[in-house]
C-alpha cells in the first residue's frame, strides 16, 4: 500500500530537482537579470529597459504583467502570456527558462507578486536579480502591502537583490532601501526625474510621468554600460503598454467631450498627477453653460474593494468632480454610504457597465471625462464609440 505513495514522492522529488537544475542553469547562462517592482510604471519600465538592451545588441527577453501580460522577445516581437489558470509566480520561473532556451543574455521581468512573502520568494528563489528596480511607492493594494507608505515601501523592499544593485526613483524612501540593501551587500542608486514637462497640452501630466520613467530607465541602462544615445533610441522604439494613458475627444449628439483613459493609473497619487496636466479638466469652468462639467468614472472591481476605499479617502477628484460615477461591480453598502457622505450634497451615482454608454450619451456632451480605477472590464474606446452612436 505504501509503494504507490513512495513512487509518487520519488516522482515529485525528481521533478523538483529537475526544476531546480533548470533554474540554476538559467542563472548561469543569463548573466543580466532585472527585476522591476514598484506601485506604478512597472510595465512601462520593463519595456523601456528591454528595448534599450535590444538596441544595444543584447539579446533580451522581457515579461510584463500589468494590464495584459506580455512576453517581449529578443527579435522585438511581442506575444501574450498564455495561462491555463490564475496568474502564479511560477510564470517567472518559466520565463527564466525560456530566456535561456532562446539564448538571451538578459531578462527583464515585472514583479507579479503582491504578498510580501511571495515577493521575497520571487526574488530569492526565482529571479535572483543582478539589478533590482523599485519605481515608486504609492497607495495601492493596501490590504496586502500595508496601509501606510513606509509599510508599502518595506513590502517592495523584499525584491532588493542580494549582492547586486538597486535602482529606485522613490527618493523619500531611499534610506529605508539603503538600510535593507546594506544587509544584502547591495548598492543603491537613487535617480531624479529627467527634466520637466514643457507646454500646456492635454498630456502635460503624462509628459511628466514619461520624464520620470525615462530617468529611471536611464539609471538602469547606465548601470549596464549602455550609452545614453543608444538607450534613448531604444526607448523611442519601445512599444506602448496596453495600459498606457490615452487622451482624445468624442463627438456626442449634444456636443464634443474631452476624455482621458487613466484606468491603469489605479492609485490616487498617479491619477492626481495625470489630471493635473490634463488641460480640459483644469480649465476654468464658466457659469451659465459656457464651461465643461467634470465627470469622473471609476471602474470598480469587487475583488479590489480596498482600492475604491483608498480613492475615497485620498483622491481629491472624488470630491471636486461634478459627477462621480461608479461602474463595474456594485460597491458594498458601507463604502457607498461613505462616498455619499464624501460628496454631499451631490452624491455619487452607480451605473452598471451595460448602461454606461447610454448614461454618457445623455450626460457627457460638452463635458470632460476621466476614467480611472481598474482596466479589467472597461474598454474606453469601445464605450465612447457606443456613446457616440446613441441618438
Amino acid at each position: 500500500m505504501f509503494a504507490p505513495l513512495l513512487i509518487c514522492l520519488l516522482v515529485l522529488l525528481a521533478l523538483g530537482g529537475a526544476e531546480r537544475l533548470a533554474r540554476d542553469r538559467a542563472w548561469r547562462e543569463v548573466p543580466v537579470r532585472i527585476h522591476v517592482n514598484g506601485t506604478r510604471a512597472k510595465s512601462t519600465l520593463t519595456r523601456l529597459i528591454w528595448s534599450a538592451l535590444c538596441e544595444a545588441g543584447v539579446p533580451a527577453l522581457a515579461k510584463t504583467t500589468g494590464t495584459a501580460a506580455r512576453l517581449l522577445l529578443p527579435d522585438r516581437r511581442e506575444e501574450p502570456v498564455r495561462r491555463r489558470g490564475p496568474a502564479n509566480i511560477r510564470e517567472q520561473l518559466e520565463c527564466m527558462r525560456y530566456a535561456r532556451r532562446l539564448g538571451a543574455r538578459a531578462v527583464v521581468v515585472e514583479c507579479m507578486a503582491l504578498d510580501p512573502t511571495l515577493q521575497y520568494v520571487s526574488e530569492r528563489e526565482i529571479v535572483r536579480a543582478t539589478i533590482g528596480v523599485i519605481t515608486n511607492v504609492r497607495f495601492d493594494h493596501t490590504d496586502v502591502m500595508g496601509r501606510t507608505l513606509p509599510s508599502i515601501a518595506a513590502t517592495l523592499a523584499n525584491t532588493i537583490p542580494s549582492g547586486g544593485t538597486l535602482v529606485t526613483g522613490a527618493q523619500e524612501f531611499a534610506q529605508l532601501f539603503r538600510d535593507r540593501a546594506s544587509r544584502l551587500g547591495t548598492r543603491v542608486v537613487v535617480v531624479e526625474r529627467d527634466g520637466e514637462s514643457e507646454g500646456g497640452g492635454n498630456d502635460a501630466g503624462h509628459e511628466r510621468w514619461v520624464a520620470e520613467d525615462t530617468a529611471l530607465a536611464l539609471g538602469v541602462t547606465r548601470e549596464l554600460g549602455i550609452d545614453d544615445t543608444v538607450a534613448r533610441r531604444g526607448f523611442a522604439r519601445a512599444p506602448l503598454d496596453p495600459g498606457a494613458v490615452r487622451y482624445g475627444a468624442v463627438s456626442l449628439a449634444g456636443g464634443d467631450a474631452a476624455w482621458t483613459d487613466a484606468s491603469a493609473a489605479n492609485d490616487p497619487d498617479s491619477l492626481a498627477l495625470l489630471l493635473a496636466g490634463f488641460q480640459p479638466w483644469n480649465g476654468t469652468r464658466a457659469t451659465g453653460g459656457g464651461g465643461r462639467s467634470r465627470i469622473l468614472v471609476f471602474n470598480h472591481r469587487s475583488d479590489r474593494v480596498p482600492r475604491l476605499a483608498c480613492f475615497a479617502e485620498r483622491c481629491a477628484a472624488f470630491t471636486s468632480a461634478d459627477h462621480l460615477v461608479i461602474t463595474g461591480g456594485r460597491p458594498p453598502l458601507t463604502l457607498w454610504r461613505q462616498l455619499a457622505r464624501l460628496r454631499e450634497p451631490r452624491g455619487a451615482e452607480f451605473v452598471p457597465s451595460r448602461g454606461l454608454a447610454t448614461w454618457l450619451a445623455a450626460h457627457a456632451p460638452g463635458a470632460t471625462l476621466a476614467f480611472c480605477g481598474n482596466t479589467r472590464g472597461l474598454d474606453v474606446p469601445r464605450l465612447l464609440e457606443e456613446a457616440a452612436s446613441r441618438d
